[in-house]
């Protein structure tokens, strides 16, 4: 039989998991939505590698770590609208 202490402490521990494991979720809850809102404002930007990186992010967070196909053409129909940069390193100065 347990004592009244060994009690408290067993229940305190069981606290302790169940506090850390809220706080774990709350806070990957909170990392992707903050991944997410940088998504959406980049897509509302000009700048398409900045929306592709932080797509890239989000998606990334969503599956682990790995990125599908499907979420890479995601990616690029969402930036569609957005302007590509031009390549400037290959062309000549005009004098």
């Amino acid at each position: 039989m347990m004592s009244l202490t060994e009690k408290i402490l067993f229940l305190a521990f069981g606290f302790l998991v169940i506090i850390f494991i809220s706080v774990s979720y709350l806070n990957k809850t909170d990392a992707l939505k903050m991944l997410k809102d940088k998504y959406e404002t980049a897509l509302g930007g000009d700048d398409r590698e900045a929306a592709i990186a932080a797509g890239q992010a989000y998606y990334r967070s969503l599956r682990g770590g790995e990125l599908t196909i499907d979420d890479e053409r995601a990616i690029l129909r969402d930036v569609a609208h957005l302007p590509e940069l031009e390549n400037t390193e290959n062309e000549e100065p005009n004098i």
